[in-house]
């Protein structure tokens, strides 16, 4: 099997709806305003690993994907380039639940960009945000019930056996809270998880 690695990005493409991309331009904007500049890619990698690390389902594979596309609704397909990592779990987890990667980041965009937006702009840290928005954002923080942490995402799967027409392998996802880690365990993952 081929080696995957976080410091490899992948590239593919999501066919979003026009709303949901207009949700993302106006929170760069929200971002920008306030000192920090991230790139789409940069947003969508973190709506992801939200989206990974807070999927609680525990039902069986489906036996195949969802229709996502529905007639009406104006669609447009643009860049994804995540890390082979996250790419991998990302997969994984659409074989198994049977949404697509657009789907999933369709969903995220609503559920969990206004949360990452209260956590970046609510969090003290050194830029141009003012104080009176700095405490808007984090007041809109403490109000929300859970209070996700970042994560890294480790993947792996191996194969135990692949002979005589039987196939045998498992996949596993670790997320990994980046608080409480040491400095030597922070580089050690930034090197091996996404």
């Amino acid at each position: 099997m081929k080696k995957i690695s976080p410091l490899i990005h992948h590239r593919t493409s999501v066919s979003l709806p026009a709303r949901a991309y207009r949700k993302i331009c106006a929170a760069r904007l929200v971002f920008s305003r306030n000192g920090f500049f991230f790139s789409d890619q940069e947003v969508y990698r973190w709506l992801l690993k939200f989206y990974l690390s807070h999927w609680r389902g525990d039902g069986v594979k489906t036996n195949g994907l969802r229709r996502y596309n529905v007639r009406g609704k104006t669609y447009e397909i643009h860049p994804l380039y995540i890390n082979q990592m996250l790419h991998a779990a990302i997969w994984q987890r659409a074989l198994h639940s049977g949404e697509s990667v657009s789907r999933m980041l369709d969903v995220a965009i609503r559920i969990y960009l206004p949360r990452l937006l209260e956590q970046i702009l609510g969090t003290p840290r050194r830029s141009k945000i003012s104080e009176r928005n700095k405490l808007f954002w984090a007041a809109r923080f403490r109000r929300r019930r859970h209070v996700y942490q970042d994560v890294f995402i480790n993947y792996y799967c191996k194969t135990s056996h692949n002979y005589r027409g039987m196939l045998e392998y498992s996949q596993k996802v670790c997320m990994i809270p980046k608080t409480g880690l040491t400095p030597a365990q922070i580089w050690h993952l930034l090197q091996n998880a996404a």
